[in-house]
């Protein structure tokens, strides 16, 4: 190999520290652009962050909004609850239907007590009855009158 000029190795070095200026720049370039995009997703992740917090304030807000309306149908159930017992059931309705039928004096027939000594003085010349037997043949009237 010949030998070189000074200037020739002077121009290989001039040309080498090109070279290595041109890719600093790039690397420079590179490293900005890279920041640039880490900073880009920290505001990114920054901003998400806080609309997920929002989101989270706002949903636990409408949980204690939930909570306060169980708590309020809660209450109403109870109230309603306590109404509906003051009102009366069907059957309490048909066993009030029941007696009034019984106690209605179109439909029913009733013994006067002049009836009723009547049926005594007729039953006593046959024999004398008791109170309970008595009973039991206006019981039997009646029964007959109502069907």
């Amino acid at each position: 190999m010949p030998p070189q000029s000074q200037q020739e190795i002077l121009n290989q070095v001039v040309d080498q520290v090109k070279d290595f200026n041109r890719r600093v720049r790039d690397l420079e370039e590179k490293t900005r652009n890279l920041t640039a995009r880490i900073n880009n997703l920290d505001d990114s992740l920054l901003d998400r962050t806080k609309n997920l917090s929002d989101d989270v304030e706002d949903l636990n807000e409408e949980i204690a909004e939930v909570r306060d309306r169980m708590a309020n149908l809660e209450v109403d159930i109870k109230e309603i609850n306590r109404e509906r017992r003051k009102y009366v059931t069907d059957q309490e309705i048909e066993e009030i239907e029941n007696y009034m039928d019984l106690m209605n004096p179109i439909n029913s027939s009733f013994v006067t007590k002049k009836e009723a000594e009547k049926m005594i003085e007729d039953k006593k010349g046959d024999e004398l009855l008791t109170k309970s037997q008595v009973e039991e043949i206006i019981d039997r009237k009646l029964k007959k009158e109502r069907s």
